[in-house]
């Protein structure tokens, strides 16, 4: 017993330094350093400017050199006169397009956030002319509707191709409404948010944020609107790839042009639905955190830039400027899949298929040759 006394003791002794005493309750430190982790560090705003601004000049930069490229071919149609007959159906289309409407969107939301990051690098802090620049005018009203125009763009795309025409029409008119009304709902609180913010009685972005029911209904709404806007863009996916692969000729095209044409089409899709949940689920947490801990700073940590601000920015930006990288020509093609796939069957064609078989594949056979020339000339 008396061997098991000093056992005893010398055990107790060499935990007592493992012992805190903080009043009268004793704390472990191994525990106390294990919940102290933080997965979320926090992040200057200096440090997070910096990092925003350079992306979105990166941006800027791809999307004013784009937009240029679209409008140049409104201008060279109406100052030069096609040389053949021709030339008439390569002209590119007058007026105020879809994909030129996109790129002003998107150049607008650059130069916005832009601006914010200006400011956060010049104030070295958030203030509310920075928040309701990045978060509430750049990330929730313009990037959105941007990124929602395309997705219903894509609709109309795919509602006008013929192969693997299953879905019922009303597929491709409930879908844009609910993308539609979406985006009314995020500029709608939007808007709430950044008067409330601005001419409410917050001294600081962090009280606005830990004390705002308005600021909590954005979160939700986003994050319900963002993770719609995902799953929309996932069903589009599905039924852009049906439609192509159920295509008559299609099991007659080479491996690789296959290949191009899929990845050229889903490949983007792919990753702008993923980047879409990416940000709905950092939207949730958030929503989250401030019901369970209203006076945290999530919103600076280096977890919530990368994957709620910076990345669901970049990654959709340039999956749809790729996207919509040609000029606009006929209302009905896709982009990245030829023409000849998706035009309609003619009586010609009827009577004699092994003759339609050959024009197709031989105008496959060119698109394919001339694909690398053709992504330098599209761009």
């Amino acid at each position: 017993h008396f061997v098991h006394f000093h056992v005893t003791m010398a055990a107790v002794e060499g935990l007592l330094p493992l012992l805190k005493i903080k009043g009268d309750q004793p704390y472990l430190s191994s525990m106390e350093d294990q919940s102290s982790v933080n997965l979320n560090p926090s992040i200057g705003s200096r440090e997070a400017g910096i990092v925003g601004l350079s992306i979105t000049g990166l941006i800027w930069i791809i999307t004013s050199w784009r937009l240029v490229y679209h409008y140049s071919g409104w201008w060279s149609k109406c100052c030069h006169r096609p040389r053949e007959e021709g030339e008439i159906s390569r002209l590119r289309t007058d007026g105020l397009t879809t994909k030129r409407m996109v790129h002003v969107l998107l150049w607008t939301a650059t130069v916005v956030e832009g601006v914010a990051y200006g400011d956060m690098l010049a104030s070295s802090l958030s203030d509310k002319l920075n928040y309701t620049l990045l978060d509430i005018v750049g990330r929730g009203i313009l990037e959105f509707s941007t990124f929602v125009i395309v997705t219903i763009y894509w609709f109309n795309l795919t509602s006008k191709a013929r192969a693997g025409a299953s879905e019922k029409r009303f597929a491709f008119t409930l879908f844009p409404l609910i993308l539609g009304t979406a985006a009314v709902a995020v500029t709608v609180t939007s808007t709430f948010e950044a008067v409330v913010l601005l001419h409410g009685d917050y001294p600081t972005v962090h009280d606005f944020r830990s004390t705002s029911k308005i600021y909590k209904i954005s979160l939700i709404v986003e994050s319900v609107a963002w993770g719609i806007h995902a799953i929309v863009v996932s069903i589009c996916g599905g039924m852009v790839y049906t439609r192509i692969s159920s295509l008559p000729t299609f099991a007659q095209v080479r491996s690789r042009a296959k290949r191009n044409i899929i990845t050229k089409m889903i490949i983007p899709i792919i990753f702008c639905a993923l980047s879409y949940a990416i940000r709905s689920g950092w939207y949730a947490a958030d929503f989250v955190s401030r019901l369970t801990a209203p006076g945290n700073t999530f919103e600076t940590g280096v977890g919530w830039y990368v994957g709620n601000v910076w990345i669901p920015t970049l990654v959709p930006s340039m999956c749809l400027l790729y996207s919509i990288r040609k000029r606009d020509r006929d209302p009905g093609s896709i982009d990245g899949v030829s023409d000849v796939l998706l035009q309609p069957r003619t009586a010609e064609d009827v009577d004699d298929p092994f003759q339609s078989f050959n024009r197709t594949f031989r105008d496959l056979d060119d698109d394919s040759k001339d694909e690398s020339a053709s992504l330098f000339m599209d761009k």
